[in-house]
């Protein structure tokens, strides 16, 4: 009799498992940040910006102030076209929570661009990644537990087609 119980808990425990790995790409991004480890990112920027600047500050207005525009309407957060291929989303407040970076000029702190093959990534940021389906795209995504920051790289398993650097609390 428990040699049955045995075979049937490991039967159970495989399935289980199964379903585990087939499904976990699909899980949310915080379920990620949970159970990844940290990655150091507190010094990441984007073109010398860094997330938390506020967009009403001088060093802002200076870069930015002639060719920012708003690019679409949001409950929480405000989106802008700061360059082409770089948005911001801000909150109320104006402070910076998220990059979005689509074009080939722009670069992480790491170097990393639209269009860099994904092994370049790894190589550059190291191992304690996670990775995640969102859209039918894949992603390879960093956290940084003690700034509260991520990087996320949008690929088609050769290449980034997109980066995201965000504020943790982006939904």
């Amino acid at each position: 009799m428990s040699r049955k119980i045995f075979i049937m808990i490991t039967v159970v425990g495989v399935i289980v498992f199964v379903f585990y790995a087939y499904l976990k790409p699909s899980f949310p991004r915080s379920f990620h940040h949970r159970f990844t480890e940290s990655t150091d990112l507190h010094n990441e920027s984007i073109n010398n910006l860094q997330l938390y600047e506020n967009i009403n500050g001088d060093r802002f207005k200076q870069a930015y102030a002639k060719g920012i525009s708003k690019n679409r309407n949001h409950e929480k957060y405000d989106y802008y076209k700061i360059q082409n291929g770089v948005e911001i989303a801000t909150n109320k407040a104006g402070y910076i929570l998220r990059f979005i970076v689509e074009n080939s000029k722009t670069a992480s702190k790491k170097g990393i661009k639209s269009g860099d093959p994904i092994v370049k990534v790894k190589k550059a940021y190291g191992d304690h990644y996670y990775t995640r389906i969102e859209q039918g795209l894949e992603i390879i995504g960093y956290i940084d537990k003690k700034s509260h920051q991520s990087i996320e790289f949008w690929h088609d398993k050769k290449r980034v087609i997109f980066f995201r650097l965000d504020d943790q609390s982006m939904e």
